[in-house]
């Protein structure tokens, strides 16, 4: 069983980063850096207008240590067909059931105490913090997220999965409980609390055998949602998108369709009713709205709006191929070249009315009209090279 732990880890670890090349491609990996120095920039910006003693900045910090402590799951990479053939094996599940707890609690911590680091700062603008009291609320996020992860475990056990419930309602309860000592009274009362928590949950959980049932269909949940996180940047084969009829869109419909023209009429009823290709694009429009409006330079404003612009183009015209692989579509009598010219003036029409949002995000607070129209002209210009010219590159590869 420590054999088959690992092997299951290590095949997993290569499926992730299968996708993750994909994910952090040349031209996303550029707009991470970007998106990240921006925010860095803000927060940074941000801090610098506070003032010490707001009643609400703890409570922030609280909020903060109850949503990190949700990062990171228990992951025991069990398979459907396990329940036939590793069911005899209760001695040996137990110790492959540690293994995948260390495992995950490992990756859990770190990404928890990475996210608590960022908050540090924010805390030492109304609290004295010396270094004893930043490792005692590290240590306190750190024995938070292990009662977490045993809270999650005993989610999958027979005695107490009828439960699950009220073990998740308790993996929200416990940090909030701790970070209101750490953060309301003194570090060395959270660090007190998370271990009185972990003792409590430790001695009151100690009796757990695995739900075969539960265990499975928590690991297939919980994989689908990090195929699905996959999904917004490549085609996974686990998550299959499906078909949605939009009453609504009718008028996008007619308004993205050119009249007697087959190919326009495939592209724009597609791309509405595709769940993948509309979803994808209208989230990177949202968070690229969201990221743009916050920054406070109206330089760098203008700068993230035409890197979101790029970002949204990259995704939207694969699908120029999206029916590539349907015989049908090759028995229609229409040159190719009618084809890409209805789906560049959907990608034109598309593009227009999201890069209008973003250049208006990018106003932020201030009604600045120079930066405005600077950023109208550079998004024309970008929009005119994507389109006409690179969009036509791409298409004779």
């Amino acid at each position: 069983m420590n054999s088959l732990f690992k092997k299951r880890r290590q095949a997993h670890l290569l499926r992730l980063m299968k996708y993750w090349r994909l994910v952090f491609n040349d031209q996303f990996t550029i707009a991470l850096f970007f998106m990240i120095g921006a925010l860095a920039y803000t927060y940074a910006q941000w801090l610098k207008t506070l003032s010490p003693g707001a009643w609400w900045i703890r409570w922030l910090l609280i909020l903060w240590f109850v949503l990190v402590m949700q990062v990171g799951r228990f992951a025991t990479l069990l398979k459907p067909a396990d329940p036939v053939f590793l069911l005899p094996q209760s001695d040996g599940i137990k110790k492959y059931l540690n293994q995948a707890f260390s495992y995950s609690l490992i990756l859990g911590e770190l990404m928890s105490l990475g996210l608590l680091i960022i908050a540090l700062p924010l805390a030492l603008i109304d609290i004295k913090l010396t270094a004893p009291a930043i490792l005692e609320l590290l240590l306190a996020g750190f024995v938070a997220k292990l009662s977490w992860m045993e809270l999650a475990k005993a989610q999958l056990s027979l005695q107490w999965s009828r439960h699950a419930k009220q073990l998740r309602l308790g993996q929200w309860i416990a940090p909030l409980l701790i970070g209101m000592l750490g953060w309301l009274t003194a570090p060395v009362w959270g660090c007190v609390g998370a271990v009185l928590s972990y003792l409590v949950i430790k001695i009151g959980l100690q009796k757990q055998d695995l739900d075969w049932r539960a265990a499975v269909d928590t690991e297939q949940k919980r994989m689908y949602d990090v195929y699905r996180f996959f999904n917004l940047f490549t085609d996974v084969p686990s998550v299959k998108g499906g078909i949605k009829r939009r009453t609504w869109a009718n008028g996008l419909i007619r308004w993205l369709t050119i009249p007697d023209h087959a190919w326009s009429y495939l592209y724009a009823r597609g791309f509405l009713r595709d769940t993948e290709t509309s979803g994808l694009v209208g989230r990177l429009t949202i968070v690229g709205m969201l990221i743009v409006f916050f920054v406070p330079l109206g330089w760098l404003r203008c700068l993230l709006a035409l890197l979101f612009i790029y970002l949204i183009a990259m995704q939207l015209m694969p699908f120029a191929q999206h029916y590539q692989n349907n015989v049908f579509t090759h028995l229609y009598p229409i040159e190719q070249a009618t084809q890409l010219t209805d789906f560049q003036a959907l990608l034109k029409k598309v593009m227009i009315s999201l890069s209008l949002l973003l250049i208006l995000a990018s106003l932020g607070t201030e009604l600045d009209w120079m930066s405005l129209l600077s950023c109208l002209i550079l998004g024309g210009l970008e929009l005119y090279w994507l389109i006409n010219f690179y969009f036509k590159k791409k298409m004779q590869k």
